[in-house]
């Protein structure tokens, strides 16, 4: 089978299938390894240096959560080789988790926590 290259990081063989190179695999485990450090270093600082609002420090940790489940997602679940619809169910389906998590989030919110003491209404 002859092999061509799209571009420098998926290598297309035979009847179109494609595959994510190895290189590509390598630099995304040091991405996901730089990210687990990056993780480590702000939970110790903020717990450790900085008094910061519990907001903020979600925020930082969501963040680096969500830059690690995208990239495993596209390249260890081979989206980005994938055809269109498939990109399109993924995608949808990252819609989808944000919409629970802004509901989840403005009911949280809605209901003034922490809850104050005394007598239930």
């Amino acid at each position: 089978m002859a092999e061509h290259h799209a571009h420098s990081h998926t290598h297309y063989h035979g009847a179109g299938h494609a595959h994510i190179s190895r290189g590509t695999y390598y630099r995304v485990f040091v991405a996901l390894m730089v990210l687990m450090v990056l993780t480590v270093v702000a939970w110790w600082v903020e717990k450790n240096l900085i008094t910061m609002p519990g907001w903020l420090a979600v925020t930082i940790a969501m963040s680096i959560a969500i830059a690690k489940t995208v990239l495993i997602v596209i390249y260890f679940m081979h989206v980005k080789v994938s055809s269109r619809i498939t990109q399109i169910y993924a995608a949808g389906a990252f819609v989808w988790l944000l919409i629970l998590f802004l509901i989840t989030m403005g009911d949280y919110i809605a209901r003034g926590w922490p809850p104050q003491p005394g007598p239930l209404p």
